[in-house]
C-alpha cells in the first residue's frame, strides 16, 4: 500500500557524500532535477541578457547533468526525453542553454508552511530551514544545518569553470585531470573539505613549476647521444662483413 503525504528534503543533501556516489540511479536523478529547480521566480544573467527563470524551472546543459550523475551522453539524453514524453518535465534547448521545467512542481514542493505545533517532541525545538536558491549569488548569514554560514559553504566548480580559470592563468595544469582527481576525492584535501578550489588549482600550478624538467631523449646523465652518419655506418658494416668472409 502506497504511503500518502510528503516529506521535507533540504537541498544540502546534494552535498552529502552518499548523494554524490556515482553513477546516479534514475530515481536519484529525478529527485536531483526537483532539487535543482528554482523555488521561486528568479532573474539570472546569461551573456548580455537578463533571463527570468520561473518557479519550478532552471537552466542547465546535458554536459552538466552528465557530470553530476556520472552518466554518458546517450543515457542522459534518453532519460530527459523519457521524462518529457511522460509529461514529467518540459525541455527547451537553444544554442546557449537548456531550460528544464518540472511539471506540477507544486505537488513536490508545497508552499504551505509546516511550522504548526507538533506532538513529536523531537520536532518542537526544530528550526525551519530557509530555502536556498541555486541561482542566487547573494551571500546570506543564515545558519545552515551544519552550523556554517552560507559564505563558508563550498560549492564544487564545473569542469568548464576550471578550464576557464586555467586558461586565464595560462598555466600548465591539466584541468580534466585536476577535476577528475578531486571529484573522486569528494572534494577533500587530505582529511579536510576543500574551501577554495582556485587555491587548489594554484597549488597544482606551483607543484608543476617545481618539478624538474624531463631529460631530453637524446641525453642520459647529462651525456648527449652520439650522432652517426647512416651512410658511413653502412659502409663500415659492409666492409666488416666482407672481412669476416675471407
Amino acid at each position: 500500500m502506497s504511503q500518502q503525504g510528503w516529506i521535507k528534503t533540504h537541498r544540502i543533501i546534494q552535498e552529502h557524500w552518499l548523494w554524490n556516489d556515482k553513477p546516479f540511479s534514475k530515481g536519484q536523478a529525478w529527485i536531483d532535477l526537483i532539487l535543482l529547480a528554482n523555488h521561486e521566480d528568479n532573474k539570472v544573467p546569461l551573456g548580455n541578457q537578463i533571463i527570468l527563470i520561473k518557479r519550478g524551472s532552471f537552466i542547465t546543459s546535458e554536459l552538466k547533468l552528465m557530470q553530476r550523475w556520472g552518466w554518458g551522453k546517450s543515457k542522459t539524453r534518453a532519460f530527459l526525453d523519457m521524462l518529457q514524453q511522460d509529461g514529467m518535465i518540459i525541455k527547451k534547448s537553444d544554442h546557449k542553454k537548456t531550460t528544464l521545467t518540472i511539471v506540477k512542481y507544486n505537488d513536490y514542493q508545497d508552499t504551505q508552511t509546516t511550522s504548526r505545533p507538533s506532538t513529536d517532541h523531537n520536532q518542537t525545538t526544530a528550526r525551519l530551514l530557509p530555502d536556498t536558491n541555486k541561482n542566487d549569488k547573494n551571500v546570506k548569514n543564515d545558519k545552515n544545518i551544519s552550523g556554517e554560514t552560507s559564505s563558508q559553504k563550498f560549492i564544487p566548480p564545473s569542469l568548464e569553470e576550471v578550464q576557464a580559470y586555467c586558461r586565464g592563468r595560462n598555466n600548465n595544469v591539466d584541468a580534466q585531470r585536476w577535476y577528475d582527481f578531486y571529484l573522486s576525492k569528494n572534494w577533500m584535501i587530505g582529511k579536510n573539505k576543500m574551501k577554495d578550489w582556485k587555491a587548489a588549482v594554484r597549488t597544482w600550478e606551483k607543484n608543476n613549476k617545481d618539478k624538474p624538467s624531463t631529460p631530453s631523449p637524446k641525453s642520459f646523465n647529462n651525456f648527449k647521444g652520439r650522432e652517426y652518419d647512416t651512410d658511413e655506418l653502412k659502409k663500415r658494416l659492409l666492409a666488416k662483413s666482407r672481412g669476416g668472409q675471407k
